[in-house]
């Protein structure tokens, strides 16, 4: 078993093993690491007046080669100034919109690129919500999210050793000779396998079996119907140590289900496409994600702009420090989470304690207030076998419960489920049922288990 404490690096130089000397990639994602390895520990106040600075100087690339930027003189303006930029100043900058980015991308994209950054690189979003998104980013910044991948791995001090498995959108089914080159550029790994998310999950469910991994990484969605279909049909993984998800929003109770299924931790990762790893929950306290912060400036917004105070929950705004190819400054994910206080670990990257997901996702009462609903799997399946749950509300007054069964729910499963909805979303209104014989998530989309469409 190689973990990170026992891992050596990779040499990259013929009859050296040790001390290792790592090829160019390798030193640098190490040198990466140990400039991570201490900064985690810094104060609050110090990881700001850091990214502050660094934001300065992306502001100057941006006002000098983006359209965008050059065109407003508020950036203008401090772009040019002399002194440092202030949180305060931060506050008063404008928000950058995702509909910013669909619309105006040629004036977002930099005319020019530093030399040392590399070449440009493609983003494209998987749309979640219907509208994908495209956009740029350089090698540098693709290096920065490799970056914090070895982290996560370090922090959870994975196996090495292992097998890791990864079932997503963009692969084929394949094995590859390591874990990709994030963590192989620096240390020796064993294999992965890869699987299309759009793989059946009985298929998905024989294939984890027969590959036998010690990790594995998927969609929350995904992984809640794998753990079911487990549970159900008694498909045993031995080897697994932990199920990894991302790109959503897990549902509640899903750590419980991914025991009971495999006997396996439950970690989570809290990332945007166009943006890389946004946080990593905490080895020591995981209740907590802390915030990439050398990489990423988050803000949480109330309704009136103002930064949110520990306890509250607001819009996430974030700036990514080191895409100079497409400059992301304040911009709006579209996501809503809680803040934190510092944690007890000791660090002093910032803390949320909850990823709430999308305005979209919460539920809106006849009296116009809003708050984000809970309805955990063992509260339908409690009622009937259902493999895949969701709920819609297109009326103030009515919300309709989607459910995949092979049969109809009876009379008596309707109002007793429909009984446990109203308790749980503390919803006065009418719950109207509508069953499925196919999966109600498409290939490829995030999956929302509460869509508003008011």
């Amino acid at each position: 078993m190689i973990t990170p404490e026992t891992a050596s690096p990779r040499s990259a130089v013929a009859g050296i093993e040790w001390p290792a000397i790592a090829a160019p990639v390798g030193a640098s994602l190490l040198a990466l690491q140990f400039q991570l390895d201490r900064s985690q520990w810094w104060s609050p106040e110090r990881l700001l007046e850091n990214q502050l600075q660094q934001l300065k100087k992306l502001i100057e690339h941006a006002v000098k080669k983006t359209d965008w930027y050059a065109a407003d003189p508020v950036w203008r303006e401090i772009a040019n100034q002399q002194h440092p930029l202030t949180q305060d100043q931060l506050s008063t900058l404008p928000i950058l919109q995702r509909r910013d980015l669909q619309n105006q991308l040629p004036a977002l994209t930099a005319t020019n690129l530093p030399k040392a950054h590399g070449q440009l690189i493609e983003l494209a979003t998987s749309g979640s919500t219907g509208t994908p998104l495209k956009g740029w980013e350089t090698e540098l910044n693709q290096f920065f999210w490799g970056g914090f991948t070895l982290r996560n791995h370090l922090w959870h001090n994975h196996n090495f050793d292992g097998k890791f498995a990864a079932i997503r959108t963009r692969v084929g089914r394949q094995t590859l000779p390591n874990w990709g080159p994030a963590v192989s550029a620096a240390f020796t790994t064993g294999p992965a396998v890869t699987l299309g998310i759009d793989t059946p999950i009985g298929e998905q469910a024989a294939w984890l079996a027969d590959q036998q991994p010690d990790y594995l990484i998927s969609h929350a969605s995904n992984l809640k119907a794998l753990a079911h279909y487990s549970i159900n049909y008694k498909t045993r993984l031995e080897s697994l140590n932990a199920v990894i998800s991302f790109g959503e929003r897990p549902a509640d109770g899903l750590d419980d289900l991914i025991g009971t299924a495999w006997g396996a931790r439950f970690e989570d990762i809290y990332s945007a496409e166009e943006l890389g790893t946004i946080a990593l929950q905490c080895p020591d306290q995981p209740q907590n994600y802390h915030v990439m912060a050398e990489h990423l400036l988050v803000e949480l917004l109330d309704t009136h702009g103002k930064r949110c105070q520990p306890g509250a929950a607001g819009r996430v705004v974030v700036t990514a420090l080191h895409n100079f190819a497409m400059p992301l400054i304040r911009y709006e994910l579209g996501d809503y989470a809680r803040l934190g206080s510092q944690c007890t670990c000791g660090r002093g990257l910032p803390v949320l304690t909850e990823i709430l997901g999308r305005a979209r996702n919460m539920i809106t009462l006849p009296d116009g207030s809003q708050h984000w609903p809970s309805f955990p799997a063992e509260l339908w399946l409690a009622v009937a076998p259902i493999r895949q749950f969701q709920l819609e509300q297109r009326k103030l007054d009515e919300i309709t419960a989607h459910y995949l069964l092979d049969r109809p729910l009876t009379r008596v499963e309707e109002k007793e489920l429909a009984a446990r909805l109203t308790d749980s979303l503390r919803f006065p209104g009418t719950i109207v049922f509508r069953q499925h014989t196919r999966p109600l998530s498409q290939a490829g989309r995030k999956f929302e288990d509460f869509v508003s469409r008011l």
